[in-house]
């Protein structure tokens, strides 16, 4: 058996960075950005009015607070300028381009307006430039706003379209497909036989993608038949960059799932982990690098694995920098395993600190109800105050 992050990190090395695409700016959401974004002007591109009021000189005051109103100052409008009689004023709206010749603006709450001019209030403090933003105060014109490799959300998006990029380079979707092994298994919407049980572990899975932001392409039981299993895998891998398999990956008489990658050309990179749950894990490398990954048939063992192993390569290979684990601190001393790797369910308290919350057995998903996610503790003797911490999605 090869140790969890030995075997984690050979993943991530051998999964293929997924190839780019360009999207229009409202279908990009989500996705990784494989191109750099330059500001294209100031930003602000001129000195932006920031509160409703009245835009004046901070000279003024010293002959007094009563200002004639000389004109207006709409946001969209090209910039006005300010008289340059004395106690002028201008009335600006938020967003407006200061007037020329202004340099502080008063907010509309302390005036008193009446017949054409305005008073200040005797306690507001006049201050040259308070209200108004700064042109190229937030990034001046060719500046780089963002890096290739980051997730695109609200923030980049609004960044990306303030800079013009109707079209942005991301990362493809991977092709995912699923299969769940196992001839006891049915379709969900089918009554089961006292010796049957409804597929669960496909459908999970594919929820987790999905929220992961990796929708599966497709997904489809695996009866425990080599051959005719290897038509159904083989048709797959000439679809796919990703395979996830559930089942019939251990050492058991019909545990044909590794022996049937083999015959397809698939190099093994690791089969075995010494981890809990999930120690018959394996992953393989098909003839044009999509990635298999095998993963235990008890729902446990499958979603553990797939939060463990497949969440963090494929964010990898989309472009994304590995994404660090959340570090919670157990309320609890967590002893670890001899010789392996824990992945202990566990829940998060009012406190912020981690609770075991273990199923049953590998068996019992619904025991999964009762954590939040695992903590990944390293094989017992390994010191660690913090433990990293993945929820479930």
């Amino acid at each position: 058996m090869i140790p969890f992050r030995d075997a984690l990190d050979l993943l991530l090395t051998a999964a293929p960075t997924l190839p780019s695409e360009s999207l229009g700016i409202e279908s990009a959401c989500g996705r990784v950005l494989r191109q750099e974004i330059h500001a294209d002007r100031d930003f602000p591109p001129f000195d932006r009015v920031m509160m409703d009021g009245f835009a004046m000189r901070a000279g003024d005051f010293a002959s007094g607070r009563e200002f004639r109103i000389t004109g207006t100052a709409p946001a969209g409008s090209p910039a006005v300028e300010l008289s340059s009689a004395a106690m002028s004023c201008v009335e600006v709206m938020t967003g407006a381009p200061l007037p020329l010749g202004a340099d502080c603006i008063v907010p509309v709450e302390e005036i008193t307006n009446a017949g054409g001019m305005i008073r200040v209030s005797a306690d507001f403090e006049v201050v040259p430039g308070r209200f108004v933003h700064t042109a190229g105060s937030d990034a001046r014109a060719g500046e780089l706003l963002l890096e290739p490799g980051i997730l695109l959300g609200s923030r980049e998006i609004g960044v990306a379209a303030s800079c013009g990029e109707a079209w942005i380079e991301v990362s493809k979707l991977p092709r995912i497909h699923i299969f769940a092994t196992g001839d006891e298994l049915v379709a969900v919407d089918e009554t089961p036989q006292p010796h049957q049980i409804r597929q669960s572990n496909a459908s999970a899975i594919a929820c987790a993608l999905q929220r992961a932001g990796h929708p599966s392409a497709a997904s489809a039981r695996l009866r425990d038949d080599p051959m005719e299993s290897a038509l159904a895998v083989r048709s797959a891998l000439e679809e796919s960059d990703w395979l996830i398999i559930t089942g019939a990956v251990s050492k058991g008489a019909r545990d044909f799932v590794p022996a049937l990658l083999d015959s397809l050309g698939c190099r093994c990179l690791f089969h075995g982990v010494a981890q809990r749950p999930g120690k018959p894990a394996g992953c393989w490398i098909g003839p044009v690098g999509q990635v298999i990954m095998a993963l235990p048939g008890n729902p446990v063992s499958a979603l553990t694995g797939l939060h463990a192993f497949v969440l963090p390569a494929l964010a990898v290979a989309s472009g994304l920098p590995l994404p660090k684990p959340r570090l919670v601190i157990p309320a609890e001393r967590f002893a670890g395993l001899s010789g392996m790797t824990h992945h202990l369910p566990v829940t998060l308290g009012d406190d912020g600190r981690a609770r075991p919350a273990p199923t049953g057995n590998s068996g019992d998903f619904i025991g999964l109800l009762k954590s939040d996610g695992f903590v990944t503790l390293p094989p017992r003797g390994g010191l660690s105050a913090a433990h990293p911490f993945t929820p479930w999605l």
